[in-house]
């Protein structure tokens, strides 16, 4: 019963490190994944005249969820609530950023973005989008670096952490 009880803690330690571990990495693909939806909003609004609901709406079936479902739920509330712009950016990034792997840095350049979202002229909008794009491009490096320097300790951590445990225990 004891060996049991040892193995399951191990089990346990180690999936909660493989987790850690895996939250670096999707962090990651998702700032990747943000550079993309911005690169493809600005192509959308800036060379397509594309107004900003179906812009959205584009970027989102262009990139992969989670990232793609924030630009769902601004396309979806800005053709059908009456507010402004950047109030719906603001609340679908309220929304959205529990279901993300993101730093709460990377959520506060998107509140940025959003605060001139729609109020601007296209010259304008696309030099805030670039600047976005600028800013994801040096939390990606920072991620990836982290990524790097933690993802495997994340992962021995949580299986030496499980066999410490049951040391103790026994």
């Amino acid at each position: 019963m004891k060996l049991i009880g040892a193995i399951l803690i191990i089990i346990a330690s180690t999936v909660f490190g493989w987790e850690f571990s895996g939250r670096l990495a999707r962090r990651t693909k998702q700032i990747r994944y943000l550079k993309i939806a911005f690169e493809s909003l600005e192509t959308e609004m800036v060379f397509g005249m594309t107004p900003l609901p179906y812009a959205c709406e584009k970027v989102s079936n262009q990139v992969p969820t989670p990232v793609g479902n924030l630009f769902k739920e601004v396309a979806t509330r800005l053709e059908s609530e009456e507010n402004s712009a950047p109030d719906i950016w603001n609340t679908a990034v309220q929304n959205w950023k529990k279901r993300t792997d993101l730093y709460m840095s990377e959520i506060n350049i998107l509140h940025q973005f959003g605060q001139t979202l729609g109020l601007q002229d296209l010259e304008n909008q696309r030099k805030q989008i670039r600047l976005a794009i600028s800013y994801f491009d040096q939390e990606e490096k920072q991620a990836m670096e982290s990524q790097k320097k933690f993802e495997s300790m994340y992962k021995s951590l949580g299986f030496l952490g499980g066999v410490l445990i049951v040391i103790i225990m026994l």
